[in-house]
């Protein structure tokens, strides 16, 4: 897939996208989900950062316990808790709050390639 390189935070995401085909938006969506699933510790604290909810909202603090899925249009859908309740959300609005520099990071990438693609 086609990134172009002006930082490290690119070369980091060209390193995920570099054997996939430029039109395999699916494919890149996995390889994203595997790396996620390896590196991420959950559960993890994180804020949110942009919504169009009415349930949760800019500024909330959630828990992700998970990845639920992969959605074409929407990316990596994740599992929170807000209170006692479950949610379904997307990660590409979330941030990561937790102390672990490697997790905001790899967060943070994939929600920059997520709003590029």
């Amino acid at each position: 897939m086609k990134w172009e390189i002006d930082s490290e935070q690119d070369k980091r995401i060209y390193e995920v996208l570099k054997d996939i085909k430029s039109d395999d938006y699916m494919v890149a969506l996995e390889k994203w989900e595997q790396i996620l699933k390896e590196r991420l510790e959950f559960p993890f604290e994180v804020e949110v950062v942009d919504s169009d909810s009415h349930i949760i909202q800019v500024g909330n603090k959630l828990r992700v316990h998970g990845i639920e899925m992969i959605d074409d249009l929407h990316g990596i859908i994740v599992t929170v808790r807000k209170g006692r309740k479950k949610y379904a959300f997307e990660l590409c609005l979330l941030e990561v709050l937790e102390d672990n520099a490697e997790m905001k990071q790899l967060v943070d990438d994939y929600s920059v390639w997520f709003a590029n693609r």
